[in-house]
Order: structure tokens, then C-alpha cells, then sequence
């Protein structure tokens, strides 16, 4: 008789907000027992002390501790977040293995500490029973990465909240609008502030399209790595209106209220933003990069021209077409429904079940 799995989970982005990472985890184990499987989480001991401190121990525990001295009861080890354990153990294990943007995009860490993290997010992948990612794209460059682990790959996409992000308002859109002290049409980016995201090329193509329109581009994000130049840009270009980062419900009216959501990526391992704005009934511009092509799909106006003229293009066609915001709204609507997190944490229940038999 199959023994019920009993995970043990690497609580290194359990506990701390590090953004997609912290989402995709809570949202999946949070749903999980409802499929036959149990899980415990696995921390330091002694959890106080620097963010230094903290990653160097996550890294020991993560890298040989938890696989060679697992749990008792445990059945399977995690790691969710791209690196973790360097050694075979004496359990399964499953690795999630978000996305590579350094195949792709240069500057996203310094030239050492990429290196280092490439060497682990490898050992992971190679020591792995199961690698779980969350695109076809990411997949892809896992194979090139790695190519002995091409056969142990399961795609398993997110889901998006959908009690949250949904077209019925959160708020009073005027009191919302007054307190913000915004127009009444706008283009919307929501997200991080990193050269990844292409906000100096957004912020060119904003400005240009508020010449010709009076339409300005609202930003609502924090500074993230390497943030000077974006931070410049939507502090400094004339056009952008920078928020700061919004309350959740604040994003949320602005999805909900924007002629079009705007998020020209120069790389994405999945795009939680660009789904979550469809599910809002907003309009999405977005690039055809990394995992974007797929998870968009012909529900939004993708764009494969990521300068500024292109994305400027792209802006230009939404303002002048109501019909095709029209459409783009209702095609958003049914394409976001599809992503669930019920499915995810059932997709990933059943790897788990199959490692640990």
C-alpha cells in the first residue's frame, strides 16, 4: 500500500517575501493537503542574525544537511526556488526551477555570484528526481542548461487569485482617481523596477505617446537590482506619473481602470503581472519574451519590437482602436480563467506522489 506523501519543504522563501517565489509557494501549500498530501517545513534552528547569516545557512541545511539527515516521517524534499540541495540524498527529491534569465538578459547579478548561482541552480537540477517549472520557455532552458535533466522536467503553470484579481471594483474608482490625483485615461506597468523589466524604453515610448495623446503611463513598483536607471526614468520622464508601490487594492482599481496595461519584459520566467491584469479586464501590451509568448498568448497585443518606437507603436494602436481594447478585454477575461491554483497544487501533488512510491 502507497505510503501518503509527506513533503519537506525548504521554508527559505516560505518565510521571507521575496516576491513570485513566496506567492507560488503559499499558494500551492496552501491547497495541497486537499490532495492527499501532507507537508512540514524545514528551517535553521536559529533563525536570527543577519541576511548573511540566514543565507548561509539555508544554503548548508538546503545543500547537504536536509538530504543526508532528513526528517523521519518525511517522504520527499523540496526545494522551490531554484537552488538547494548539491548531493543525492537518502530521499527524493523535487527541485522548481523558476526560469534562467542570465541566458538571456546580462547584468542580472554580478559576474561572480552569477557564477555561483548557475553552479547550484546545476547541482539542483542534476541531483533531482523530478524538476518541476512553470513554462514550455523555462523548460527549454533548462534542457540547454543542463541537458541530463531534459527527461525529469514537468511543466506545472501558476495560477492567479482569482477572488482578487477579477473586473469587480475593489473601491470607489473616482475616490481612488482624486486621492491619486490621475486623469481619466491611462496606460498602467505594475511590477518591479530592474533593467529586466525595460522601464527606460516603456518611459521613451511613454513620453512620446503623451505628446501626441495627453495619455500619460501610471507606474506602480519598487526599486529592485541595478534600479538607477528605471528609477530615473519614472521619477524624471515627462508623461510618466511614478505611485511608488500601491496597496493591493489600489493596483487593483488601476488594473481594473487602465486604457491598457503595459509590460514590454526583456525576459520572464512566467509573468504573474500580465495574467493578473487580463483577470482585472485590463487591455495587455506585452513582449514576446521568455515565457511571455506562451502564457499571453493571442489574448493580449504582443509586441516583439521591445524599443521604445515599437512599444510606442503598440500604445499609439490601443488609443485609437476601442474595438480592439474591446476585444483584448473579453480575450483577456477567458485566458486568465484558465490559470488556476487549485490545478497547479493538484499537478504538484501528483509528482510528489509519484517520487515518493
Amino acid at each position: 500500500m502507497n505510503k501518503e506523501p509527506n513533503v519537506l519543504l525548504s521554508a527559505r522563501v516560505y518565510d521571507r517575501q521575496v516576491g513570485g517565489n513566496t506567492r507560488y509557494v503559499h499558494n500551492v501549500y496552501s491547497r495541497i493537503e486537499q490532495h492527499g498530501v501532507g507537508f512540514q517545513l524545514a528551517r535553521p534552528a536559529n533563525t536570527s542574525g543577519s541576511g548573511k547569516l540566514r543565507s548561509a545557512q539555508y544554503a548548508a541545511l538546503e545543500g547537504i544537511g536536509w538530504p543526508l539527515v532528513p526528517r523521519p516521517d518525511a517522504t520527499v524534499l523540496h526545494f522551490p526556488a531554484d537552488t538547494g540541495a548539491v548531493a543525492r540524498g537518502r530521499l527524493p527529491i523535487v527541485g522548481t526551477i523558476h526560469g534562467l534569465a542570465t541566458l538571456h538578459v546580462s547584468g542580472v547579478r554580478g559576474s561572480a555570484s552569477d557564477a555561483l548561482w548557475r553552479a547550484r541552480v546545476r547541482r539542483l537540477a542534476r541531483v533531482s528526481d523530478q524538476i518541476i517549472t512553470v513554462s514550455e520557455s523555462s523548460a527549454s532552458d533548462i534542457a540547454y542548461f543542463e541537458p541530463s535533466a531534459a527527461n525529469r522536467i514537468t511543466v506545472i503553470h501558476h495560477g492567479i487569485d482569482h477572488d482578487r484579481f477579477n473586473p469587480v471594483p475593489v473601491d470607489d474608482w473616482e475616490q481612488v482617481r482624486a486621492r491619486l490625483n490621475l486623469p481619466a485615461q491611462f496606460f498602467f506597468y505594475a511590477g518591479n523596477l530592474d533593467p529586466r523589466k525595460n522601464i527606460v524604453a516603456l518611459c521613451a515610448a511613454a513620453q512620446e505617446v503623451h505628446a501626441a495623446t495627453a495619455i500619460p503611463l501610471v507606474v506602480s513598483g519598487s526599486p529592485a537590482w541595478d534600479s538607477a536607471d528605471s528609477l530615473q526614468a519614472v521619477e524624471h520622464t515627462p508623461g510618466v506619473i511614478y505611485l511608488g508601490r500601491t496597496s493591493d487594492t489600489e493596483m487593483i482599481s488601476l488594473m481594473q481602470n487602465a486604457l491598457a496595461f503595459c509590460f514590454p519584459s526583456l525576459y520572464e520566467g512566467f509573468g504573474f503581472p500580465v495574467l493578473e491584469a487580463m483577470a482585472c479586464g485590463a487591455p495587455v501590451i506585452c513582449s514576446d519574451r521568455g515565457s511571455l509568448r506562451e502564457v499571453a498568448g493571442d489574448a493580449c497585443l504582443m509586441i516583439s519590437d521591445v524599443s521604445a518606437t515599437g512599444i510606442a507603436e503598440a500604445m499609439t494602436e490601443l488609443v485609437a482602436d476601442p474595438r480592439e481594447r474591446e476585444s483584448l478585454t473579453r480575450r483577456g477575461l477567458d485566458h486568465a480563467a484558465n490559470f488556476r491554483w487549485q490545478v497547479s497544487a493538484e499537478e504538484h501533488a501528483r509528482v510528489f506522489k509519484e517520487v515518493s512510491n
